[in-house]
């Protein structure tokens, strides 16, 4: 029986917690996940938790500068630099960690999943789970099950299975089929995903 998770219960981080707009802080608390799931040491010079520093160093007027020099048509389309993918690698990981240490893809496949994870990775990525359009996780871990292997995730809102009536998020199964259908873009091949370079 395969059972391999990358990020400790101690590390499960929710967003429900955040001070700064808990409804829209996904990704930013996803984004710890991801660097402790990882092993990658960052930075928090500041007093807040570190979910919300990420999400005040992402509202500055900086990031937003530098968010609509780089991503001009995502900006335009009303996403402020927290909901951009592409800040995390490249913007908030020179800020946090002093270097580049991820790549967003578009292109990872469910054996691409499993292959990272088991090698002691942790990805972040989006999908839609029930009403959450854009929601980010993070898969953390490989479990066996009767159908095969299944992803394990935490789920900075909780448990998607329950409609999220279950608040704690961590190590969540996602069977293959779940995977295809809520992980973007849904129902194709080609998944998104945060990946160490």
């Amino acid at each position: 029986m395969i059972s391999h998770i990358n990020l400790l219960p101690g590390d499960y981080y929710t967003q429900r917690n955040n001070k700064l707009s808990p409804d829209v802080a996904c990704m930013p608390t996803a984004r710890v996940m991801f660097y402790r799931g990882n092993g990658i040491k960052y930075t928090n010079p500041s007093e807040y938790a570190d979910d919300d520093y990420f999400m005040h160093s992402l509202r500055t007027p900086e990031a937003r500068y530098y968010a609509k020099r780089k991503y001009p048509n995502i900006v335009k389309a009303g996403y402020p630099p927290n909901e951009i993918h592409g800040m995390y690698h490249s913007w908030l990981d020179s800020l946090v960690v002093g270097r580049r240490v991820s790549d967003f893809r578009t292109d990872l496949t469910w054996d691409n999943y499993l292959d990272r994870i088991l090698a002691g990775q942790v990805i972040m990525t989006s999908g839609r789970f029930g009403s959450l359009d854009g929601h980010a996780v993070v898969m953390i871990g490989v479990v066996s099950s009767s159908l095969g292997p299944c992803l394990v995730l935490a789920d900075p809102w909780g448990d998607y299975r329950t409609g999220y009536k279950e608040r704690g998020g961590y190590a969540i199964n996602m069977s293959r089929e779940d995977f295809e259908a809520c992980i973007k873009p849904p129902d194709c091949k080609g998944k998104w995903g945060h990946v160490l370079i």
